[in-house]
C-alpha cells in the first residue's frame, strides 16, 4: 500500500457513494471487529469519511449519530489493512461526529482480546479503553409474573414531572459506581436518559424509581429491544447498597418483562463490576458474548 501518510483523508460526498459501494464490496472484513461490523449502509454518507490514493477510494469509516451526543464508531474497511491509515480513518470519523453531530462522547466496540489490529489503531487515534462488557441473557418464565418486591419499597414510574428526580437519582447512582466510571461526568445527565430512551423502544411505565420513606433508593430503567426486555440501566445510591434493593430492582424489571410478554431479558454489564456480576448471575443471566468498549471525549478529538 502506499505510504499511509501521504494518503488523503476527507468526508466523503454524494458523488463518491457509487465508489463506496465498490470498496465495501471488494473489501475484507475488518478482523478483531465484532460479528455485525460490517453494517456499513452506502447511504451514510454524510456520516463517512474516505481514504484516497491517487483519487481512488481505498478505505472508509462513519459514525452512527446517537441520541444524547453520542457516536459509535464501526470498525473501518479498507482494500488492504494498515495499522496507521486505520488510525487516521478512526481520527476523522471521530472529527466529524464531534463536529456535525456535536457527539460528546464517541465510542467503538473490538473483541475482548486486546492485542488485535482493530485494537493497536483505536489505540494509535487516541481511544482509551472503557470496560470489557459481558451481555447477559435471562429467559423468562410464567411464574416470574408472581415476583414480589419487598413491600416497603414503593415504586414510581418515570413521567414529564418526575423527569428532575429521576435525573437526580440516577447521578447520585454515579458516585464510587463499579459500572464504567470514567464515563461519570462526561456528558450531563440529560443527555444520558436521552441515550436511553432510545435504546429500543422507551415505556414511561417500566422506568422505576424505588423509594422508601419518600426518599428514592435506587433506578431501574426497561425498555423492549429486538423482542426481549432490556435493562438498560439499574443503579442504586450509596446510602441504600448492600441492602438488597438492587435484587428487588431487578426482580421489578423481570416481573415487568414478563408483563410485556417478552420471552427473554437482557443487559450489559461491566465485567470489573464484581457485585452487579454476581446479582445477575444469582438472579439467572448468564453470559452471551463480550466487547471491548473503547472512548474517546468529543471536546478532545481536535487534539487527538
Amino acid at each position: 500500500m502506499k505510504d499511509p501518510s501521504a494518503i488523503e483523508i476527507r468526508p466523503a460526498r454524494w458523488g463518491d457513494a457509487e465508489h463506496v459501494a465498490e470498496l465495501l464490496r471488494l473489501a475484507p472484513p475488518t478482523a478483531g471487529g465484532p460479528d455485525d461490523a460490517d453494517s456499513l449502509l452506502v447511504s451514510h454518507v454524510r456520516t463517512r469519511v474516505l481514504a484516497l490514493a491517487d483519487g481512488h477510494v481505498v478505505g472508509t469509516c462513519h459514525y452512527s449519530g446517537g441520541a444524547g451526543h453520542c457516536a459509535v464508531i464501526p470498525p473501518p474497511r479498507m482494500l488492504e489493512w494498515d495499522d496507521a491509515l486505520a488510525a487516521r480513518l478512526f481520527r476523522a470519523a471521530a472529527a466529524l461526529a464531534a463536529g456535525r453531530h456535536r457527539a460528546r462522547l464517541i465510542q467503538a466496540l473490538t473483541e475482548p482480546q486486546g492485542a488485535s489490529p482493530l485494537a493497536r489503531a483505536l489505540e494509535q487515534a487516541g481511544f482509551d479503553r472503557l470496560a470489557v462488557l459481558s451481555y447477559m441473557r435471562r429467559p423468562i418464565r410464567a411464574e416470574d409474573r408472581y415476583l414480589k418486591p419487598p413491600p416497603d419499597l414503593e415504586w414510581r414510574p418515570y413521567s414529564f414531572f418526575r423527569h428532575r428526580l429521576f435525573a437526580g437519582t440516577i447521578t447520585a447512582t454515579y458516585a464510587d459506581s463499579l459500572d464504567c466510571p470514567r464515563l461519570s461526568g462526561l456528558r450531563p445527565v440529560s443527555d444520558t436518559i436521552e441515550t436511553h430512551k432510545r435504546t429500543g423502544a422507551f415505556s414511561a411505565r417500566t422506568w422505576r424509581l424505588a423509594m422508601a420513606g419518600g426518599e428514592p433508593l435506587g433506578v431501574g430503567l426497561l425498555n423492549e429491544n429486538q423482542g426481549r426486555g432490556d435493562l438498560v440501566y439499574l443503579g442504586v445510591v450509596p446510602a441504600a447498597r448492600h441492602r438488597g434493593i438492587g435484587r428487588a430492582i431487578l426482580e421489578r424489571a423481570i416481573r415487568d418483562t414478563a408483563e410485556m410478554d417478552l420471552p427473554q431479558m437482557g443487559l450489559a454489564v461491566d465485567v470489573s463490576n464484581t457485585p452487579a456480576l454476581r446479582l445477575y448471575e444469582g438472579a439467572g443471566f448468564r453470559e452471551i458474548r463480550r466487547r471491548l468498549a473503547w472512548f474517546v471525549p468529543g471536546d478532545l478529538v481536535k487534539t487527538l
